[in-house]
Order: C-alpha cells, then sequence, then structure tokens
C-alpha cells in the first residue's frame, strides 16, 4: 500500500493586540525600555509562580516586529529550544533579538546555565546575521540586563 506523503506549509501569522500600542513597541534601544516592553507582553499573573522565557524581534530601527512565548518551566527552571528562538526570527525577518526569563524567587542572580544559553543565543546569531541585544532576567520588580553587566 503506497503512502500519500503531504508537505506542510509554515506562514507566519501576525494577531494585533488592540491593548498594546504601537508607541510603545518603537525604538527599543536600552535595557531600561527593553525591560518595560517584555513587561507589556508577559503573563503577569505566572511571573512569581513558574519560569518562562519571551523573545522580542526587532528591525534594523530597533522597532519590535514581533513577539513570542518561547517555553513555560517550573518553579526555577525552564528549557528553551533554541529552534524556536531563532525560526521567528526569521520568519519575521528581524535582525535583532532580545530575550527574558523570569525567577519566581526573586533572586537576581544568574546560573551558570542563564549564562550559558545566552553564550549560545549569540553562537547561533553570529551563524544568521541576527544580532542578542539583551538577555533580561525578570522578577516582580527588577531586572537584571546581562549587556548592561558586561556579560557579553
Amino acid at each position: 500500500m503506497k503512502k500519500n506523503f503531504i508537505a506542510n506549509e509554515l506562514k507566519l501569522s501576525y494577531h494585533r493586540n488592540p491593548k498594546l500600542s504601537t508607541e510603545n513597541f518603537k525604538c527599543i534601544n536600552n535595557s531600561r525600555l527593553i525591560d518595560k516592553t517584555f513587561r507589556m507582553i508577559w503573563d503577569m499573573d505566572e511571573l512569581e509562580i513558574r519560569e518562562s522565557f519571551y523573545a522580542l524581534y526587532f528591525n534594523t530601527k530597533l522597532d519590535v516586529v514581533a513577539y513570542r512565548k518561547i517555553a513555560d518551566g517550573g518553579l526555577d527552571a525552564v528549557m528553551v529550544d533554541m529552534r524556536l528562538i531563532m525560526s521567528s526570527a526569521l520568519l519575521c525577518n528581524a535582525t535583532r533579538i532580545a530575550v527574558a526569563h523570569n525567577h519566581p524567587s526573586g533572586t537576581m542572580t544568574q546560573s551558570s546555565a542563564d549564562r550559558a544559553l545566552t553564550n549560545k543565543i549569540i553562537e547561533a546569531g553570529k551563524v544568521l546575521d541576527i544580532q542578542l541585544l539583551d538577555h533580561i532576567v525578570l522578577t516582580c520588580d527588577r531586572y537584571h540586563s546581562f549587556r548592561d553587566e558586561g556579560e557579553f
């Protein structure tokens, strides 16, 4: 019996969120604005419950062209698939990205896994010519910027 093979077509879809003003997504050029932007899209009800990982995608003018929740995790870890980060960047023609995850514990200390992931994103971006602008760690009232702290 011969099986029919059907190739799937991928399509990028944009869903406008009327709660998010486009002016809030223009020229996001420092960690304070990146933090503010992540907080606009984050599920704030879960910020202190479990770790999540999000990505912002930028054009050359540093305007946000898209964002995506990459993963939800547990109490103190989240598994991140690099392919989801980079495939989304390619689909929306992003030239730069910023990523963030939260620490429900409220600690600002970066783990070796956080640093390793940041380096992995930088290396993947080099291959695809996509620059990592920052990796932000969020708590309910503060943030840590890898770039501001000279960690890359």
